[in-house]
């Protein structure tokens, strides 16, 4: 934890993101990146651009946890406690990945359906109530997704009655 705060103290590390989003933007708004994506991937369109970009975040936050995981279980002293830790990591970085999913999901629904109510203004129509019957779905799984998160992160921690998991003290 001390490593990751120092790392964000030094210029550089500031300087590297910033190219980075600089590198980002550019290439959001170059024609020919954009022609070759729909060129090369038919699926992806700028319609349904928000999904991309949660599947994008929930990959990179996937390898980066998994990462850390290892690290922390595989890499440094291994016994069978560190094995069950590192079971327990990874069933909750696939769960929170999946958070991640529904929500992008349950965003570009939202975006789908306001779309549909701006351009053709009809409220009670077959393709309103899917639209909407969509978004309630995804939202119920998005939530499902994260209470199961947090059974399991209760389950790891031991369950006991009126007790606050580590972490959740000292918030707020």
């Amino acid at each position: 934890m001390e490593s990751s705060q120092n790392r964000w103290r030094r210029p550089g590390a500031w300087i590297g993101l910033g190219i980075f989003a600089v590198l980002v933007l550019f290439l959001l708004f170059y024609q020919p990146v954009e022609q070759y994506l729909m060129e090369r991937i038919p699926q992806i369109h700028f319609s349904n651009i928000l999904f991309w970009f949660a599947s994008v975040v929930a990959i990179i936050s996937f390898a980066i946890s998994h990462r850390q995981s290892f690290k922390k279980n595989i890499f440094g002293q291994f016994s069978e406690i560190s094995a069950q830790e590192l079971v327990f990591d990874t069933l909750q970085i696939a769960i929170l990945a999946a958070v991640i999913l529904c929500a992008g999901a349950t965003i570009q629904a939202v975006e789908m359906l306001s779309e549909h109510l701006m351009n053709d203004g009809q409220l009670i129509t077959a393709v309103f109530g899917s639209r909407l019957l969509s978004v309630f779905v995804l939202m119920l799984m998005a939530i499902l997704f994260y209470l199961l998160h947090r059974v399991v992160r209760a389950y790891r921690v031991g369950w006991r009655r009126g007790w606050t998991p580590p972490g959740a003290v000292g918030r707020g």
